[in-house]
């Protein structure tokens, strides 16, 4: 058996991998709910080379990625903030999942941040595979909240967990 994607910490040289990350799953997870028109401005806007190159070179920021002999599979950003740590985002490709590359991800976000007590996330309210992972990881629903995407409205599930028990189900 192999040991499956290697995490590290992500570089501007990965750019062109982690948009194409981003795409594919952004297209697979919020395309039976969002019309195409909206991922794809979503897409246009927040995934641009100047957008993450921003978020890489941002301190308070860890970024890192999953890589694979076909390349980057997936990623995670997360930031540090009082006490917490927050998952900004944590994609792997459809054909990459149920693989334990979600869980390495998580795990190397809320290593990177020690000290921290608790880590807090948002996962769209439809997307049954990313509440199903984030709650075999440990996380709670604590409250939801409602987005606008490109003018269709988003229901978000704020979710915590104490980082123990997130990190001691998610083995790397």
């Amino acid at each position: 058996m192999t040991p499956g994607p290697q995490v590290r910490r992500a570089t501007e040289a990965d750019i062109p991998g982690i948009r194409t990350v981003l795409a594919e799953t952004w297209r697979d997870t919020y395309g039976a709910f969002l019309p195409p028109e909206a991922i794809e401005r979503a897409i246009a806007a927040w995934h641009t080379p100047r957008v993450l190159a921003a978020e890489l070179a941002r301190a308070s920021t860890f970024a890192a990625v999953a890589e694979d002999e076909a390349g980057i599979v997936g990623v995670v950003t997360a930031r540090g903030r009082p006490q917490v740590v927050e998952v900004a985002r944590l994609y792997v490709r459809p054909g990459a999942q149920r693989r334990g590359t979600g869980g390495r991800l998580l795990a190397a976000a809320l290593a990177a941040f020690p000290g921290r007590t608790r880590a807090r996330l948002e996962v769209e309210a439809e997307n049954a595979k990313g509440r199903a992972f984030y709650l075999k990881a440990g996380f709670v629903a604590v409250e939801e909240r409602s987005v606008e995407v490109s003018g269709t409205a988003l229901r978000l599930i704020v979710m915590e967990s104490s980082l123990g028990t997130a990190a001691a189900s998610r083995r790397p």
